[in-house]
């Protein structure tokens, strides 16, 4: 009976194809509906090249990362918030888990505003803007759908999501190839630098420098969710599965997104581009079909898209408190499953944070700028330790027998902790010091948790105390900076 029930439980986790549609879910986003415009708006042909070649070079060094920790430490399930725990102490995979958990929170607000603002289209007027109080009641009933939806089994809610990822790359598939025979290369290299102003539809888009800053934002959000598998690695088959799924999601991303915003430009100016309507390849599928079927699929395949990472995030929200709690970093209550092993507590709580930040972006001036732009920063943090997790580890020979592969590991941790700190400047400093206030937030969560997992031991160790202190300074400070 016990065999069976082993037997069963393995059937039950996520192989490679599983896993890698929850990468592919998570990455490709309602974002790259509308990548074209995002990136017209601020580079021409050469700057948006650019932009994609940084982020993706040091996108690659953090997805090796996770490759290469993935590798090291095959028994560190959960990813991101075991390799903070086992690198630096039980306070770092709070900080981890629950910055993550926040952040994303935000992140699938994004989608709410998104999915709301496309719904726009086919009711004009009545959810505009995506946050008025009909979106915020239609993106309520949907956020808790999504819950439900996992009630019934993680196994089941990733067949709804594979199902969703194959619908949205068929869009996206449509989108490149009628566009692809529309390009013509005498437009894409027309102005092909952007520094001057050509014609009223090929503006200046200032000096080359300036273009890929103001590009990079969008490039960083679209690889939110590299991290997919490693954070659902617990639930998957082997590490090897979860490599796989990882490598497979980055490559077949990095190639859609150029695709996606590059094509474009040799069909239409980027001027053009960058003032169509959201989403922008809607309005170029229907010039590229010469027919209003364009805007009708690109919008269809939008809304599919954003169910399908609603959900693919809502399970990555619930594992970071269920795994965190099984090991006495958060409260126990965390902890309790239901009958389909859903960490059920878990789901509610991040449902319930998400409503509440769902409320808050009803007040935003530009609620879905707003969302990725936390998502883009918080991430931050969680990214940078388990780079230098794994420069600790490379710093160890006994963990590289022989030495073999131990100095590729040191260059990637170091190259992938230079890249996140990059990524934190590009956010902008002042989302980041305002991202410690959040921080900051959780410090009573971690303290109830230890006092009631482990009352006969410190709550913090010496390192630790000094880590909470430089948050509690720098939250302090991003409160008296820009709120006083």
């Amino acid at each position: 009976m016990k065999k069976q029930n082993n037997s069963k439980q393995q059937s039950e986790r996520l192989g490679v194809i599983g896993l890698s549609a929850i990468v592919l879910s998570a990455m490709l986003g309602g974002g790259i509906f509308d990548l074209p415009k995002n990136m017209a708006v601020c580079a021409g042909p050469l700057g948006t090249i650019l932009a994609w070649g940084i982020a993706g070079i040091g996108m690659w060094f953090v997805t090796a990362m996770f490759l290469k920790l993935a590798e090291l430490k095959p028994n560190l399930t959960t990813g991101l918030y075991k390799y903070g725990e086992a690198g630096f102490g039980k306070f770092a995979g709070f900080f981890v888990s629950w910055g993550y958990w926040v952040c994303e929170s935000f992140s699938n607000v994004a989608y709410a505003i998104l999915l709301m603002s496309t719904l726009n289209y086919f009711f004009p007027g009545d959810f505009t803007g995506g946050n008025n109080w009909a979106a915020v009641i239609g993106g309520s009933i949907v956020l808790w759908g999504m819950s439900l939806i996992i009630l019934f089994g993680v196994r089941q809610a990733s067949w709804v999501n594979l199902v969703g990822t194959i619908v949205r790359l068929a869009a996206v598939a449509i989108f490149i190839i009628a566009v692809a025979a529309q390009f013509r290369w005498i437009r894409f290299s027309a102005n092909f630098t952007a520094t001057r102003s050509f014609t009223a539809a090929m503006p200046a888009m200032g000096h080359l420098g300036k273009q890929v800053v103001l590009a990079l934002p969008a490039t960083l959000w679209a690889f939110g969710g590299i991290e997919g598998a490693v954070v659902l690695s617990d639930r998957a088959k082997s590490q090897q599965a979860v490599r796989q799924a990882t490598a497979i999601g980055f490559f077949g991303c990095l190639a859609l997104y150029m695709l996606v915003s590059l094509l474009p430009m040799g069909m239409k100016p980027y001027g053009i581009i960058a003032k169509l309507g959201s989403p922008s390849t809607a309005g170029l599928l229907t010039m590229a079909l010469h027919s209003p079927a364009g805007r009708v699929i690109m919008a269809g395949g939008l809304l599919v898209s954003v169910f399908s990472c609603w959900l693919t995030w809502t399970m990555m929200l619930m594992e970071m408190p269920y795994a965190a709690a099984k090991d006495g970093a958060f409260p126990l209550i965390f902890a309790r499953e239901s009958k389909n092993h859903v960490p059920v507590i878990s789901l509610f709580a991040a449902t319930l944070l998400m409503q509440v930040v769902l409320l808050v972006a009803h007040f935003a001036n530009n609620a879905f700028q707003l969302a990725y732009t936390v998502v883009a920063t918080m991430t931050v943090p969680p990214y940078m330790i388990s780079a230098l997790y794994l420069v600790k580890l490379a710093f160890r020979a006994d963990n590289y027998p022989g030495n073999k592969g131990r100095i590729s590991a040191l260059i990637t941790g170091i190259l992938a902790v230079i890249y996140t700190v990059m990524m934190g400047l590009v956010s902008g400093v002042k989302y980041v010091m305002i991202a410690f206030v959040v921080y900051a937030l959780g410090i009573p969560l971690f303290i109830k948790a230890r006092h009631e997992q482990s009352p006969g031991e410190p709550v913090f160790t010496r390192g630790e105390r000094w880590f909470v202190v430089a948050i509690i300074i720098i939250a302090v400070g991003a409160i008296l900076v820009y709120y006083c």
